[in-house]
């Protein structure tokens, strides 16, 4: 068995070469290699945050062949092709030169050169004797050809460009920029987009004549079947056995993100000290406290503290404006607080329902618990304070869907800090 490092077998941020898992029975990599085939559609690639969009593209199109492009970092149509180009080692301007000599005596030499990026290098040589000679030499600037400059570097050849978040490109160039996308699929250059299930149609809504020319494949937050499977590959690779009660556990604390189950697994390897390939193989039971650590040390890399702060706050009001509620654990908070810890309730949920959460507040508070009214009012300003935490490319980590009256939690490491950072029982401390 080759020695492997932990490091190398669970890969949170990183392409997981030994640790990726193919859900064969929802066809991604399937599609994506008929799509491969026929580089004429574009391809759209739709799931919550941390599910793994790019990895299925860089598992299907090569690590190396993939351009990937923000759609936040595009603020014209152009623009996008200049990332693209930027990726490529395009110099954005090019100064081609070219030299003629002539020497006059029993015959004569001529020298001619040209160098421009896409043309080939031309040069011509005769010589006989030399009396005098004149020599010229003249230089000329070429920018950057934007779209067609990509067409003729990558067009028909194994690269694909990744363009992720097409809903943060602004409203008002998005039907150009499809367009361009069209235009550029149609001659052969691989496109593909990026997106959150809710955003997944925006590209064909700026440019209604793509449809039908765009492959859909849907991802969605992973079962914990699946998220088992990433120990079951990785832990045997090191010479590892786990106990199954607590690779359940940290399939069930990932809440559907791969990448936060391979970072489970890494401090797991962390906390009980295998940096690399056991030989012979080792056998671990961890109890119930060394999980906890684990947890624990895995929300360490997933900072939200002055968003949870923020939410915790709530809208700034005078002291003692807002009334206080006793929790079963001592600890006291406000509507704000105490929506936040039902959140971090058991089970791990990144969506809970009106129903939930009363529910959830109800074993939360000794007695008394936040009305209803308040209940909807503070997760409605919940979700406008995260809003003005998101910064792109992602979207905002907690929302309020106010129609369906659903409390979201669409990154999954928000939802693992609360449970697992304790900065919310410290906060509550606080006020005691």
């Amino acid at each position: 068995m080759p020695r492997l490092t932990s490091e190398g077998v669970f890969t949170p941020t990183s392409f997981p070469t030994h640790t990726y898992v193919v859900r064969k029975e929802l066809h991604h990599e399937r599609l994506l290699d008929e799509w491969i085939r026929s580089s004429t559609q574009i391809a759209s690639i739709s799931g919550p945050s941390k599910a793994g969009k790019t990895v299925l593209v860089q598992r299907v199109v090569g690590e190396a062949n993939l351009i990937t492009v923000s759609g936040a970092s595009v603020r014209t149509p152009d623009q996008l092709w200049d990332r693209v180009l930027d990726w490529w080692g395009e110099p954005h301007v090019t100064t081609a030169s070219s030299g003629e000599t002539t020497t006059d005596s029993e015959g004569h030499e001529r020298r001619a050169a040209l160098s421009v990026p896409g043309v080939a290098l031309a040069q011509g040589h005769r010589s006989h004797g030399s009396v005098k000679g004149a020599s010229e030499t003249t230089q000329a600037t070429v920018n950057r050809r934007g779209l067609p400059q990509v067409v003729q570097e990558i067009a028909n050849s194994p690269y694909t460009i990744l363009l992720d978040d097409f809903h943060y490109i602004p409203a008002a160039i998005q039907s150009d920029v499809a367009q361009q996308l069209k235009d550029a699929a149609s001659r052969g250059v691989r496109i593909c987009v990026a997106s959150v299930p809710h955003r997944a149609d925006n590209v064909v809504l700026a440019l209604p004549e793509l449809r039908g020319r765009v492959l859909s494949i849907d991802l969605d937050y992973w079962s914990r079947r699946d998220l088992l499977e990433i120990p079951k590959l990785g832990c045997p690779a090191l010479g590892l056995e786990v106990d199954n009660t607590s690779l359940q556990t940290f399939a069930t604390e990932a809440a559907g993100s791969p990448q936060l189950m391979q970072s489970i697994c890494l401090w797991m390897c962390n906390a009980i000290g295998v940096r690399e390939t056991q030989d012979p193989p080792r056998s671990v039971q961890l109890d119930e406290l060394l999980r906890k650590e684990i947890l624990f040390l895995t929300s360490c890399s997933a900072n939200f503290r002055s968003l949870v702060r923020a939410l915790i706050s709530g809208p700034r009001v005078r002291p003692g404006e807002r009334r206080a509620y006793v929790h079963h654990d001592g600890r006291v908070g406000d509507v704000y607080l105490s929506i936040m810890r039902a959140v971090a309730m058991d089970p791990p949920r990144l969506a809970i329902d009106y129903a939930d959460l009363t529910l959830r507040l109800d074993a939360l508070c000794k007695g008394a618990r936040p009305d209803n009214p308040s209940v909807v009012n503070a997760c409605a300003r919940l979700g406008q304070i995260a809003a003005g935490f998101a910064l792109p490319p992602g979207g905002p980590s907690l929302e309020w869907d106010d129609q369906t009256q659903v409390l979201v939690v669409p990154d999954p490491y928000l939802l693992f800090y609360l449970r697992w950072s304790v900065a919310l029982e410290r906060e509550a401390d606080a006020l005691m």
